[in-house]
This record gives structure tokens, C-alpha cells and sequence, in this order.
């Protein structure tokens, strides 16, 4: 099972990497998790490559569609995805 946990989140992982190019994204972390209603999701944060990393808009918005037909191709659980950016200064200290 955990395979399949490390597939599915190399393929969102892929699907945010592939959207928002050309940024640099450093990391793209999942968990699954409920929003307030009780129904599943994926908490999916994204480090920017840079603390001035610049992200097209437009890109940002395409992202849910293009990570849900991700999982959908692949055959993996479809939840909404809940998007975080976050700088890799914001990162650390997260993890402090």
C-alpha cells in the first residue's frame, strides 16, 4: 500500500510540476485529509523554488483540473485537491 501512496503522490507531484512551468517548485508535499464537512480531500503543499518565485495565474487556477484528471487517468482515488504556496523561507520554518 505504500507503493501505491508514493506513486499517487509522485503523479500530483508531477501534475503541479508540469502545470505551473516554467516556476521552480522545490517540494510538493501530500496528505490525506477532510475539510470541514467530513469529505476527503488531499492537502497538497507547494514550495516554491525561491522566495521570489513568480506563478502565472492562470496556471494556478488550471491546477485542480489538471491534478484531478491526473489521478483519474492513473487510476488513483479522485479527491479535491486543497492547494498551500508556500516560499522555501516559509518552509523552514514551518519545519522549525
Amino acid at each position: 500500500m505504500e507503493d501505491r501512496t508514493r506513486r499517487r503522490d509522485q503523479v500530483i507531484s508531477e501534475a503541479v510540476k508540469r502545470t505551473l512551468a516554467p516556476a521552480k517548485i522545490r517540494e510538493v508535499r501530500v496528505r490525506e485529509s477532510e475539510d470541514h464537512y467530513g469529505d476527503p480531500i488531499y492537502r497538497v503543499d507547494i514550495v516554491l523554488g525561491s522566495d521570489d518565485e513568480k506563478l502565472d495565474p492562470q496556471k494556478t487556477i488550471n491546477l485542480w483540473e489538471e491534478v484531478i484528471g491526473a489521478l483519474e487517468t492513473n487510476g488513483f482515488e479522485v479527491r479535491f485537491p486543497i492547494f498551500t504556496f508556500m516560499t522555501p523561507s516559509e518552509a523552514e520554518d514551518e519545519a522549525a
